[in-house]
């Protein structure tokens, strides 16, 4: 079956796009509110695009009523925040993030999740094993729908002990136990199932 998508509307278009472009690693991003609370949120258009500087790039649009979602007028105005990868025991908790809450109303009691210190102005989710301070590198607007592709600089990482070990000067990073939650369409995500080693060709 082809399908034309200058012939479809834009949420035909989505729903397309994220069965498709599978799995798709989630960006579980905490922002300071202006009132000092804590917003978390769950993006699945992201990845990271370059080492040296060291980039991510999530893609965030507005809410139903056209303002701009909470994570992204936090890191316009704050310029930083705390990417987590979050592992499969934490998919309830990421799926109750993700509900649309006024601005300034935190998700973290809903998710049942606490938080530990990490930077000196925000903190990180205790149950995630892995956390990355970042901060605004760039914004860009796209589209005709009101999308950004917000741009994040790493600045430091956390990995928790368990999932690292070091071999031959290098740091390995163990995908089994951190087992990373991603997201497929509609209501469904997967977790990382089999794995296959494949040796680069020289």
């Amino acid at each position: 079956m082809r399908f034309q998508f200058d012939q479809l509307s834009g949420n035909q278009r989505y729903h397309l796009i994220t069965q498709t472009i599978t799995p798709r690693p989630i960006a579980w991003i905490m922002t300071k509110n202006e009132n000092n609370s804590f917003n978390l949120a769950p993006f699945s258009y992201f990845s990271a695009i370059s080492s040296d500087p060291a980039l991510l790039v999530v893609s965030i649009g507005n809410k139903m009523d056209g303002l701009a979602k909470d994570t992204k007028q936090n890191l316009i105005r704050e310029k930083e925040c705390v990417l987590h990868i979050p592992s499969g025991d934490l998919a309830n908790a990421v799926n109750e993030s993700a509900a649309n809450l006024d601005y300034g109303e935190s998700e973290l009691s809903r998710a049942g999740i606490s938080l530990t210190n990490f930077t000196q102005t925000l903190p990180r989710i205790a149950e995630a094993k892995v956390a990355i301070h970042c901060r605004l590198f760039d914004i860009h607007t796209f589209g005709n729908a009101p999308f950004n592709a917000i741009y994040l600089e790493i600045l430091d990482l956390y990995v928790d002990d368990d999932l690292v070990s070091e071999e031959n000067n290098r740091t390995h990073i163990d995908n089994k136990k951190l087992n990373p939650l991603a997201r497929l369409g509609g209501n469904d995500y997967a977790l990382l199932g089999e794995t296959v080693t494949i040796k680069r060709p020289n």
